[in-house]
């Protein structure tokens, strides 16, 4: 007599994405749900005041650039405990960056990148909508 095996279940694209993405583990914890939505909230409110007040973010961009250069000839020296702010905020610390600045954000955001892409997401959507 033959054993009649079960034929596997049909998975259709929505299900294995799921499987792949493991959504009911990042649901079921509920810290990370809630910092991803905090950081789409301020990519988001970042598109949009991007958009909406383009000339004064311009501004405050060269008053930005301006101290920056003003501290890389020495003329003033800003401190900032970044150890606290990582952890008053959650966000993973990275190792000490010998190297630019770009290479220094490059690998926050590989470390932090879930966060990084849902800020981009609001940012773009926050962009779009204004």
């Amino acid at each position: 007599m033959v054993d009649k095996v079960a034929a596997p279940a049909k998975t259709g694209w929505i299900d294995s994405l799921k499987l792949k993405l493991n959504v009911e583990s990042f649901v079921k914890n509920k810290d990370k749900l809630i910092t991803l939505l905090l950081y789409l909230g301020a990519g988001f409110l970042a598109g949009f005041l991007v958009k909406r007040f383009f000339k004064y973010v311009l501004v405050l961009g060269i008053i930005i650039g301006a101290i920056c250069l003003l501290e890389y000839y020495g003329i003033i020296h800003i401190m900032v405990d970044w150890n606290k702010t990582n952890e008053v905020f959650g966000i993973k610390a990275i190792p000490k960056v010998d190297g630019n600045l770009l290479s220094f954000y490059w690998k926050w955001v590989k470390v932090n990148w879930v966060v990084s892409i849902s800020a981009a997401i609001g940012f773009i959507i926050g962009w779009k909508v204004s």
